[in-house]
């Protein structure tokens, strides 16, 4: 995670945190909270979309891999995105302000200057492609970046939230990339959620790359486009399981195959986790406000909807998608019988 982070800054200049005295010797713009907010922000939505995943699975699951990088990415984006939305009005971190700058400090970046020390990307910083630092310590973000983040809604990009979806489809398509089988019964050993991580800078690129060029092509503006193809994104999740559902009814004959026991049953702590986390985050916006900014009724509304819509496919997936599981179970080797 703090590679992810530490190369979507210096390569995209997306954003600056409010750092600690620490972190600028390591990684600028960065913050201890926010590298550790990864950690269950990945966690619970892998762990809750293996969950749907397994409730559906049978002896042939090419749709359940398809629709697994779209699930986890789509619990991603509901567990990040209250976080994302109220950050700049909060003064969480800055985005690119109108000349494209997201930070500038002589004393803390000026000794970052012309990083990374990569040849290969002295064209591409010339040409703005990547993120620069002068001499003067002032942080510009990347043209391309800065394109994405242009479009503004309550002072947060509108594009921002849509990060979310694509790192968590990053890395889910990275474990099945890594080996698919695995995923049916836990996300796979360690080194290989490890190597998935590397490997989201990269994947992650895909889906923005496509919503942005849908976007461009049908002329919408983001605020169209991004729940557009979100909209996409879960039309497709629900096609692929109902899919699978019915090959499954077709199927005559059925394999077994061994299931993390945790999978199967009733999870209240992995609810907890999303649950603390927005309650956390809802409340800067009602009574913890860190800002004498008036907050915007439609900032609210949206925060709020958006946090308890994820809640509840959460609680589907912690709670009801197991019991289901289970009771499908007993059904099946009862007709066995």
């Amino acid at each position: 995670t703090i590679v992810f982070e530490h190369m979507s800054l210096f390569l995209g200049g997306t954003h600056c945190h409010a750092t600690s005295s620490i972190l600028p010797r390591i990684t600028p713009c960065s913050s201890i909270n926010s590298i550790l907010f990864y950690v269950p922000w990945i966690y619970t939505s892998i762990e809750a979309a293996l969950r749907i995943i397994i409730q559906h699975k049978h002896n042939n699951n090419t749709f359940l891999i398809i629709a697994f990088p779209f699930l986890v990415g789509l619990l991603q984006f509901g567990f990040g995105t209250v976080y994302e939305m109220q950050g700049p009005i909060n003064n969480f971190w800055k985005w690119p302000d109108e000349y494209g700058i997201i930070a500038q400090s002589s004393t803390l970046l000026s000794s970052w200057n012309n990083y990374p020390p990569i040849s290969l990307l002295n064209d591409a910083k010339d040409l703005q492609e990547v993120a620069t630092i002068d001499i003067n310590g002032i942080f510009r973000v990347s043209k391309h970046a800065g394109g994405a983040l242009q479009q503004r809604l309550y002072k947060f990009p509108i594009f921002a939230p849509y990060f979310h979806f694509a790192f968590g489809f990053a890395w889910a398509m990275g474990l099945v990339l890594l080996g698919s089988n695995s995923i049916f019964t836990t996300a796979g050993s360690l080194k290989n959620i490890m190597l998935a991580g590397l490997m989201t800078p990269i994947l992650f690129l895909f889906p923005i790359w496509i919503t942005r060029g849908m976007s461009d092509a049908l002329n919408l503006p983001y605020s169209y486009g991004v729940p557009l193809s979100l909209l996409v994104s879960i039309l497709l999740v629900l096609f692929l399981l109902r899919r699978n559902n019915n090959k499954q009814t077709t199927t005559t004959t059925t394999t077994t195959t061994t299931t993390h026991p945790s999978l199967t049953t009733s999870d209240p702590l992995l609810f907890s986790i999303s649950f603390i986390m927005h309650a956390f985050m809802v409340s800067f916006l009602f009574y913890r406000k860190v800002t004498t900014t008036i907050i915007p009724f439609g900032l609210l509304l949206l925060v709020t909807s958006t946090s308890i819509i994820h809640l509840s496919a959460q609680y589907y997936c912690c709670f009801v998608c197991c019991t289901t599981s289970n009771n499908n179970n007993a059904k099946s080797k009862s007709k066995s019988k």
